[in-house]
């Protein structure tokens, strides 16, 4: 009924010519209530961090809160559908990764959601790397080391990651094509338990995030060999990266990016853009990411949706030349 009533008034505006007027006024008021940042994860993990930081600085900025969704699974695919099947008004946004929108539309051929089609890109929030991390027990002590092992005998060390097709998984096989290793990949259902076998010396070696595994760097709960930037990090300045253990061509990463429903009002979207870049710009979000090992990455729509572009060829071809698949 509303949705009639709604038609039947746009009619009459539009015969009397305020329909434009009407319409501007509504988008240029947004936000009028809370809006919605979808995250594809469960609380307490990376994803749930960043959302969670920006979401108090943007909300301040718009005047209205930012309410984080935690509706985890399927790799972040209910999430992303979501969102996808939303109303494009503005109300309910997509926290996503490479995962949504490079890695996912890849290897799957039955997403709920056509990643390409049926989002707007907002902006993009943080970039974050990987450290290569080695079971206690190791006997070696940099990645020359694990290197020079591998060539001499393939497949004898193991590498562990979150699973088939995920980030850490396509790290990893970045990592043995740039060193022109063969490792002996044990997909995990997640980080948490590939972490715990890395602690107990059922598996050598693991890519994992900074954010997710810096406390336990810190500590020497976790061992570590080198990190995945371009430059080192932050945080752990004392770790080299790949370019500094002798491989040059090897970098790795992820990022974090905000996504709202295709069609959402152009306005709409350079306010949201607007208040993103005026967070990433402020000392408690760049304090809060740089405590936790994210790197502020801010910039305009159109400059995420050439980084989804390029990427996806880049990770399409990994995927290829590597023989990776969900299953």
């Amino acid at each position: 009924m509303l949705q009639f009533t709604r038609r039947q008034a746009l009619t009459g505006l539009l015969a009397t010519g305020m329909a434009p007027f009407a319409s501007t006024h509504a988008q240029t008021n947004w936000p009028q209530r809370p809006v919605r940042l979808i995250v594809g994860f469960a609380p307490g993990g990376g994803s749930d961090f960043v959302a969670r930081a920006l979401a108090q600085d943007m909300g301040e900025l718009l005047g209205q809160p930012l309410i984080v969704d935690n509706r985890p699974g399927a790799g972040g695919a209910i999430a992303s559908r979501a969102v996808a099947t939303a109303d494009p008004d503005g109300y309910n946004l997509l926290l996503g990764s490479a995962a949504n929108f490079v890695i996912n539309p890849v290897l799957m051929s039955n997403l709920p959601y056509d990643a390409e089609k049926d989002f707007a890109p907002v902006g993009s929030v943080a970039r974050f790397g990987y450290v290569l991390l080695a079971r206690k027990g190791l006997p070696y002590k940099s990645v020359a080391d694990v290197v020079a092992h591998a060539k001499q005998k393939p497949g004898e060390l193991t590498i562990g990651s979150a699973g088939n097709g995920s980030n850490t998984h396509l790290a990893a096989a970045a990592f043995q094509r740039a060193a022109g290793i063969q490792l002996r990949h044990i997909p995990y259902k997640g980080t948490t338990p590939a972490l715990t076998d890395l602690a107990g010396g059922t598996i050598d070696l693991l890519f994992d995030s900074v954010p997710t595994v810096l406390g336990q760097v810190k500590s020497g709960a976790l061992r570590a060999l080198a990190t995945t930037g371009r430059t080192r990090e932050t945080v752990l300045p004392d770790l080299p990266t790949m370019v500094e253990a002798g491989l040059p061509n090897f970098s790795a990463s992820n990022w974090f990016a905000v996504f709202a429903p295709a069609r959402t009002p152009p306005d709409v979207l350079a306010r949201m853009n607007a208040a993103i870049q005026k967070a990433l710009a402020s000392d408690r979000l760049r304090g809060q990411f740089a405590a936790s090992g994210n790197i502020p990455l801010p910039g305009s729509p159109q400059a995420l949706d050439q980084l989804v572009k390029d990427e996806r060829v880049a990770y399409a071809k990994l995927i290829k030349d590597s023989g990776i698949t969900a299953d």
